[in-house]
Formats: structure tokens, sequence, C-alpha cells
């Protein structure tokens, strides 16, 4: 991952995992290195656990302990320095969940993005109108005060990172046609599907690499490494369409280390950082999917011929 998309949780991630391992390799415990240091073991534990960032002088007495990190001294103060600043998203803090900052933060820097959703629209490719009926719709405001235009705002910011950036990660989407018919933003009654259809021609402009397909130029501000796919009606019941999930993958890391799922759910959001084998299980059934649904090419035509009947 180039240093320059590399953003302060990211590198608190990095430089956890390098220790982590570089401990194992020593062959030493957390309660050896917390009584050579004259640590406590719960300083260890947040160091490894990225609960809490390392300070560069900090960092410097715990390498004493790793010898075969020396060649990498430099590289690691630098994830050090990175790890103090604040983090993409810390303005939003107010209107995000903690989880939820947590994903934002590293989502920003990943290298791909796999996504499946049954009921909503991914929210990295939702219009402002669309995305703010489903905030207004699902926020409880009886037990959350949360500003909805922030949390649209955070979106919108979520959107530049990613999908308005000609250098962006390659992400690929799997969606629903159901979701696709829901008359989000008609919830007055008034409006009827005027701005789905919006959304829908949105869509069309962010699938890139199926407009890419026909030959269609892709505008210079956009991301030309986007994917969508529509599992559409007829296919019937399938497995993935159990629940809405997004994994992140970083490249130069180990297998074990290289992806982040994040769930989200009515009651709370669940970032999934270590369970290797869930989240594999995860990418093998969007994989599987993948293959068995019209690829990215297809999904203008299936858009447009949406759009003719909700119009």
């Amino acid at each position: 991952m180039s240093t320059s998309r590399r953003g302060p949780t990211v590198a608190r991630r990095q430089l956890r995992l390098k220790l982590r391992r570089a401990r194992h390799e020593a062959d030493k415990t957390q309660n050896e290195i917390a009584n050579s240091l004259d640590w406590s073991v719960s300083k260890i534990l947040r160091i490894e656990n990225g609960a809490s960032a390392i300070g560069v002088s900090d960092l410097i007495a715990l390498l004493t302990q790793y010898p075969n990190l020396a060649p990498e001294r430099d590289s690691l103060l630098k994830l050090a320095r990175e790890s103090k600043s604040p983090p993409t998203v810390s303005k939003f803090y107010d209107a995000l969940t903690p989880q939820f900052s947590m994903w934002l933060d590293h989502e920003a820097y990943a290298d791909k993005i796999r996504q499946f959703e049954p009921i909503i629209v991914p929210g990295v490719l939702q219009t402002d109108e669309y995305a703010g009926a489903i905030v207004e719709s699902l926020l409880d405001r009886d037990n959350d005060d949360r500003d909805p235009h922030r949390i649209v705002a955070a979106r919108r910011e979520r959107i530049d990172s990613l999908i308005r950036r000609p250098d962006g990660p390659r992400m690929e989407f799997i969606i629903d046609e159901a979701t696709l018919r829901r008359a989000v933003g008609n919830e007055d009654r008034a409006r009827g599907y005027a701005p789905m259809l919006e959304q829908l021609r949105h869509l069309k402009r962010c699938n890139t690499i199926g407009r890419t397909a026909f030959g269609e130029s892709i505008e210079p501000e956009l991301n030309p490494n986007v994917s969508i796919q529509i599992v559409p009606l007829e296919a019937g019941a399938y497995r993935a369409m159990r629940g809405p999930f997004e994994v992140i993958e970083f490249e130069g890391e180990d297998e074990e280390d290289q992806f982040m799922m994040y769930h989200e759910t009515p009651d709370d959001d669940l970032v999934i950082r270590e369970d290797y084998e869930s989240i594999a299980k995860n990418i093998q059934m969007f994989e599987a999917l993948k293959k068995t649904i019209p690829g990215p090419d297809e999904a203008n035509h299936h858009l447009d011929r949406l759009i003719q009947e909700l119009a």
C-alpha cells in the first residue's frame, strides 16, 4: 500500500501486526516483554490489539526487545508518527457509531472492496436524496440524538474518498433487484419513484467497469475500477440473501491480516478483523454469487429496463 494512501488507523494496524509478529518470532510472551521494560501487561495488550497508538519513545524502547526488527526501524518510527495524526473521519465522530468510524478509517485506504446488499443501495453509491431518506427512516429518534444531516455529510465524504477518485480501489458491488424496486424517498406518498429513478441513473454512472465494456468514456473524476452486478428477482433464493456484508482487502499483508469485514444490523455494527475463517466464507459466497448472475456489462441494461418500468 502506498504511504500516500495510508491513514492513521491503517498505520496503527500495520504497526501492531508487525510488533505482534516480531514478539512471536522472538518466542516471548507479553508478560516477558512487560517485565523487561517495566511496563504493565495491559499496555502491551493495548498496543497489540490496536486499542491505543504507540508513541515514538515507547516504540524505541520496545524495539530493544525485537532485534529482528532492526532493519525496519525507520519505517516503523514513521508508522508510529502517522498513527498519532487525526483519523480521516474524526470530524464526523458525533454523527457515526464508534464501530462505523473505525470501519471508515480503514475502508478509505483499502486496495479492494467487496460489498453485497439485499435491502439498501450500498452507502457509497447512494445519492444525497436517497441517503437522506434512508437515514431519516432508520434513525431511532427516541434513543438516538445524532443529526441526520451530519450522517449524510459523512457519507458524502466517504464517496469522495472512494468513488470520486481516479486512483480509487477496486470496488465490486452485488445488489439484489428487490433493493432497486423499493420507492425510497416516497415516505410521504407524494413523490412516487422520482428519487429512486435518480438513484438508478446514478448507479449507471458509477458502474464504470460496466460502462467501459461498451466503450463509454469515463469522467476523469470517477474511479474507473467500480463494478456493479444485480441479482435478478428470477434468480430465486440464494445463500447470501441472509444479510448484507462488506469485506475490505489490503495488499502486502499476511493472509490472516489481509481482510476486514463489516456487518450492519438494525441494533448494532460489527467489525470483524481477525476471524479469518468467517471472512473467508463470506468472500467465497460473494465470488460464487458473482459467477451465477449477469456481469457488470449487463447491469446497466438491467437498470435501463427498471428505469423504463418505474417511470
